[in-house]
């Protein structure tokens, strides 16, 4: 089966453009795609606040090593710059196919039992760089969007049409919350955790959409990524199962 190569991939969708601007605009005094330079490594910023010294860094996918490099270097002990990393979570999608440019059928996807905020720890499992408060923060988005395909052509042994993805709109957000202390982080877990708990006694609790399945790897992605913020230890094993604590 031939692979469609996906002509967005390491371009900035309108989204991201969208979302950078409604950053600028909400602050007095900024820029965009500031350029910076640190040990010899040259970034950019999508969004920089002047006055207050606060970088503005939005990402929807990739949190592995290019990125979390990037955010350790902006927020190393003696600088005073403070990253807020803006991620946005697709809960519902309007998704418009064409053909040569004109429109032959739209479709709209409901994803609210698979994305929500707790969508966040998939991404940060990833994430490597420890969680303090005067230097990182995260605005977590829930975004409608509106997706746009071309239609290239029929798969030869289904005669199924096939598409591209050609863009990405945001139409809105719906949600959004800011985390800036370590406590934002921790009222993710359920309140009546004993003081020693394990993935299950997360799971058991979690009231959130979706299946078993899905409350069993959001609690495994939430104890792997505040573990590796800094915000829980990983204090011993009980079977099988890791046993984990808030440290004091």
């Amino acid at each position: 089966m031939q692979r469609i190569k996906n002509p967005l991939r390491g371009q900035e969708t309108k989204v991201h453009q969208q979302l950078k601007k409604l950053y600028l605009d909400s602050i007095i005094q900024g820029e965009q795609e500031v350029p910076i330079e640190i040990d010899n490594r040259k970034f950019r910023i999508d969004v920089f606040d002047t006055l207050n010294n606060r970088a503005f860094e939005i990402q929807r996918h990739n949190f592995g090593k290019g990125f979390y490099d990037k955010i350790e270097l902006l927020t190393r002990k003696k600088s005073i710059m403070k990253v807020i990393i803006v991620h946005p979570i697709v809960v519902r999608q309007k998704i418009t196919r064409m053909k040569n440019g004109n429109i032959i059928g739209t479709s709209y996807i409901n994803k609210t039992k698979k994305a929500d905020f707790y969508s966040l720890f998939e991404k940060l499992v990833s994430f490597r760089t420890p969680f303090i408060p005067e230097k990182l923060g995260f605005d977590v988005l829930l975004i409608r969007e509106h997706v746009k395909k071309e239609f290239i052509g029929r798969w030869k042994k289904s005669n199924r049409p096939r598409y591209k993805m050609i863009q990405r709109e945001l139409i809105n957000i719906e949600n959004s919350i800011k985390i800036r202390k370590k406590a934002d982080l921790l009222t993710f877990l359920p309140e009546n955790l004993p003081k020693v708990f394990t993935n299950l006694n997360i799971s058991d609790q979690l009231e959130i959409q979706g299946n078993e399945r899905r409350k069993s790897r959001i609690a495994g992605w939430m104890t792997y990524s505040l573990c590796n913020l800094g915000l829980l230890s990983q204090v011993g094993k009980k079977g099988r199962a890791h046993l984990f604590k808030i440290p004091k």
